[in-house]
């Protein structure tokens, strides 16, 4: 069997399950978006049961958003409906979603697929998406996301090969209920290349006994998708062939229609359906609409026409698609239908409106990638229909500036300088300006220029020089500050950012201030007027709704705020920007977003934040540094959880994106690939890898000292496990000085304050000064832990305190504290691993409190209304105290944390034994857990 039938039987054999099946349809170059998907929770509403429906609708309130058969009007962000609709039907039941032929896919869809699978959640779906490989030509966007979605927890890829001669002897024995002659399976063979629907195909009425396939057939393959439209009437084939030109299944009065343009009437249609029906060649697909069993009829029936044949059926499919508005995504797929019927009816200029028609209504709902792909063909049509005018450039930019929305950076580029070609500096100078800004911004970001382009920046200032007071002016002041800053010309940058900013004010345009305060404010990061600076370039960009710009924005003022050690205010911002830029379909810079928001909520220790924004990232198409940026983070993520196979997928996905991974600066990714190198097993690696690049760091030297950080843990790890070993430490030692020389040789000096209210360069120093007293072996150290533990929670660096935490509880056992101040510390690590799910965290408290014979549970107290008739007379302090003999404390330690004597707790525990009739406090904490009270993990 092929996929498809593969798949069926997949899903026939799953009884228990909803199976939610959607197909995607070749046609032209784009969909509406969630075609397939849509498609296939459109078949759920109409078999659920009512009380299913109910439920889920009832869970789903946007869902009539989305679906027509609701009514929908799809102004919503539909990736989030399409994702709870999905999980609300898999609560009712375990689920399976089949998405077929997703090499047609609309990026939408594709998008939705990657959410879904893209893990760190529990979920009753399977997903079985197929596809053709030989669809898939050099280039085709699906390789990059085929890629990308192998890299995914839980991805397994089926490849179905030809079958083997002896194989295709079996189907054909099952087809024709008995063993074949060897001759007939040689020709079957010699004609399918071993293609089962092909097989099925050939052998639609041929005996068991024959020798040999009919020497009628034809002779290419294509012969054997056609032999049951050869056996239908004339009548029959001909409405066949009309169908094949609509290119999607299509309703029944619209085929009638088109077929009363060739001259056959509706009666007659009905009949060649029937027909067609009952051969097996077309199928109905709900009450109204038509198609054929097998997508490769309707392309091998195009084939028939003759050139110049189809081009009047085409008209007529747009006649009858014109007369039939919609709303919504419905009528966006209309429109891009359009296009393509009157593009092969070579009415061009017809097919440049529908397309730029398709594109706003896209826009409007904020179908961002269907937008991209209508402007492109209205961009390729224009010059065509209408020859170069200003006009077109118009086009061009808001081609260029759509397909960086989504992540193209590439057709973004080829917009730029198309548009860049047909502009005349010395008649439109301010143009002129406005595209090389653009265009050289677009060329860097797409990596055909290896520094800040300053001579264009300069050439764009000079365009626009004579209008002092435009926004291109101050735009083009702003762009230059900005690459003389990454240039390291600081005094340069601090200029022309002055003078951006006068020249903002006198345009008074809101684009152009966001730009200047921000670049002054980033040209003179250290002074005072920085804080006011950055913040007032955020809020001008905010007021123009531009995503990319805000984006910009908030990237500068995060860099001004991380360099001040006020990054805990970066988060929210973030946060709010992400859902902002989701809602508005500015995917490129929603994947930046994810990736530098859920690497600050780990640093912070917020796993299950950081997991929910991992997934929105990996769902997401972008320029290669964001995905890689995403793919980072899920790795960290998936080693702190335990999962470092996982963790490999994500890193190898990552370097895929951006080889040379980690000479990167501004990825993050040297701490990332350290923690997965000591978390496989390969600490001198990791060590190695922080000693050569700790010197790309150059542009923020807090990043250094983070790297530092990890070099000063994995070092003395590894003289820790040398020194058990009785092993020599001298290349440790060698590799160690080597990162401390090289971040010597930086300046400022290693965890400078960025000012007064810095907390995380106190909590990294301390962290430093108390790896480095372990590395050296140095006793004690419980001092220098507990004051990193203090300083990380003071700075919200809650991952760090939790490691530290057991570190202090170590370097306390050492020191020959009790148990219950060892236990303090132990039990705080204990806490975050558990709640945090970090769960190599938690294995290794765990078994350092074993060893300490420390409980770590936490006491816990049942409610008023719940507590046992033996324990209904207790006091609520005397529960209190029962809850920690439960737990195992001592009467210290209870003590300690009631803030009473620990004579009170003995009276306390008196008093429970006199109530409960018990002996000793082990008896009573053994009833109460009898009876239901059990410590909390």
């Amino acid at each position: 069997m092929g996929k498809t039938r593969l798949v069926r039987a997949v899903c026939d054999d799953a009884v228990k399950a909803t199976v939610l099946w959607g197909r995607c349809v070749r046609f032209g170059a784009v969909d509406s978006p969630y075609g397939p998907l849509v498609n296939a929770l459109e078949g759920w509403v109409e078999s659920a049961e009512p009380h299913e429906l109910t439920e889920v609708l009832d869970a789903v309130p946007a869902a009539g958003q989305l679906l027509p058969a609701l009514g929908g009007h799809h102004e919503v962000r539909l990736l989030s409906v399409v994702d709870g609709l999905v999980m609300a039907i898999a609560r009712q039941r375990p689920t399976i979603l089949v998405v077929d032929d997703v090499q047609w896919a609309d990026p939408a869809s594709r998008d939705a697929l990657a959410y879904l699978v893209a893990g760190f959640r529990s979920q009753r779906l399977a997903i079985l998406a197929t596809y053709r490989d030989e669809e898939l030509g050099t280039g085709h966007p699906m390789h990059s996301w085929l890629a990308d979605l192998r890299r995914l927890p839980s991805v397994t890829d089926v490849r179905l090969d030809r079958l083997s001669w002896d194989e295709t002897e079996q189907q054909v024995a099952m087809l024709l209920g008995d063993r074949p002659r060897r001759g007939l399976v040689d020709a079957v063979v010699r004609r399918s290349d071993g293609n089962p629907y092909l097989s099925e195909l050939l052998l639609e009425g041929v005996s068991v006994t024959a020798d040999e396939l009919p020497a009628d057939l034809p002779a290419e393959l294509s012969g054997a998708l056609l032999a049951a439209w050869h056996r239908l009437s004339a009548p029959g084939r001909e409405v066949m062939r009309l169908l094949a030109v609509a290119g999607r299944p299509s309703s029944i009065d619209d085929l009638r229609e088109v077929a009363a343009s060739a001259g056959i009437g509706p009666d007659a249609v009905t009949r060649a359906l029937a027909e067609a029906v009952n051969t097996g060649m077309s199928v109905a697909q709900g009450a109204d609409l038509c198609w054929f069993r097998h997508p490769l009829v309707a392309e091998v029936l195009y084939a028939t026409f003759v050139p110049g044949e189809a081009e009047t059926v085409h008209a007529a499919w747009a006649k009858a698609l014109a007369s039939r508005p919609a709303t919504g995504l419905d009528e966006v797929q209309r429109q891009g239908d359009l296009a393509l019927h009157y593009e092969a009816a070579r009415d061009l200029e017809s097919c440049l409106e529908a397309s730029l028609r398709a594109a706003d209504l896209a826009s409007g709902i904020k179908a961002r990638r269907e937008e991209a792909v209508h402007l492109r063909r209205a961009a390729r049509l224009w010059p065509i229909v209408h020859g170069s005018d200003a006009e077109e450039v118009g086009l061009l930019e808001r081609v260029a500036r759509s397909n960086a929305l989504v992540g193209d950076g590439e057709a973004s580029f080829q917009a730029w300088s198309r548009a860049l070609e047909l502009v005349d500096e010395r008649t439109d100078p301010l143009r002129a300006c406005r595209l090389l800004r653009r265009w050289a911004d677009s060329a860097f970001a797409t990596g055909r220029t290896s520094g800040r382009p300053i001579a264009e920046a300069e050439h764009a200032v000079e365009l626009s020089r004579a209008f002092p007071d435009s926004e291109e002016y101050a735009d083009a002041l702003a762009f230059l500050s900005w690459c003389q800053w990454w240039n390291n010309e600081l005094e340069l940058s601090g200029k022309y950012a002055e003078e951006a900013v006068q020249a903002a004010h006198r345009s008074g345009s809101n684009v152009a201030l966001s730009l200047a305060y921000a670049v002054r404010g980033n040209a003179d990061i250290h002074g005072e007027r920085s804080d006011t600076d950055t913040a007032t370039g955020l809020r001008f960009a905010e007021l123009t709704g531009d995503p990319e710009l805000i984006w910009r924005m908030l990237v500068i003022r995060h860099n001004y705020l991380t360099r001040r050690g006020r990054l805990l205010e970066c988060i929210e911002p973030i946060k709010r920007f992400l859902a902002f830029a989701l809602d508005e379909g500015a995917l490129s810079v929603a994947v930046f977003a994810a990736g530098l928001l859920s690497h600050h909520l780990l640093m912070f220790g917020r796993l299950p934040e950081s997991a929910e924004v991992i997934r929105e990232g990996l769902s997401l198409a972008g320029l290669p540094n964001a995905g890689a940026m995403a793919r980072l983070s899920a790795a960290s993520l998936s080693v702190r959880q335990g999962n470092a196979d996982v963790a490999g997928l994500h890193v190898q996905r990552a370097e895929e994106l951006m080889p040379g991974l980690e000479n990167r600066t501004g990825l993050f990714a040297q701490p990332v690939l350290a923690e997965y190198l000591i978390a496989t097993g390969r600490p001198e690696q990791a060590l190695d890898m922080l000693s050569r690049t700790i010197g790309t760091q150059y542009v923020d030297t807090r990043d250094a000292d983070e790297l530092l950080v990890w070099g000063a843990r994995v070092a003395a790890d590894l003289m820790e496990a040398a020194r058990d070993r009785r092993e020599a430490v001298g290349s440790i030692h060698a590799a160690y000085d080597e990162l401390l020389s090289a971040r010597r040789r930086m300046q400022p000096q290693p965890f400078e304050l960025g000012g007064p209210d810095d907390l995380i360069q106190p909590a990294m120093q301390a962290l430093f000064t108390a790896e480095t007293a372990r590395y050296k072996a140095q006793s004690p150290t419980s001092a220098q832990w507990e004051d990193a533990v203090r300083r990380c929670d003071t700075a919200g660096l809650l991952w760090d305190e939790a490691v530290a935490s057991l570190r202090w509880a170590q370097a306390l056992l050492d020191e020959g504290s009790s148990r219950a101040v060892v236990a303090v510390p132990l039990r705080s690590a204990h806490r975050f691993a558990v709640q945090a799910g970090a769960n190599p965290l938690r294995q290794q408290v765990e078994a350092f409190a074993a060893l300490c014979a420390i409980p770590l549970q936490e006491p816990t107290q049942p409610s008023p209304p719940e507590t046992p008739g033996p324990l209904r007379s207790l006091t609520k302090r005397e529960q209190e105290v029962l809850s920690y003999l439960v737990a195992g404390r001592t009467y210290a330690e209870i003590a300690k944390a009631l803030f009473i004597s620990e004579k009170t707790v003995s009276v306390h525990v008196s008093n429970l034994l006199h109530k409960t009739g018990t002996s000793s406090r082990r008896e009573v904490a053994a009833l109460a857990v009898r009876l239901g009270q059990t410590p909390r993990n």
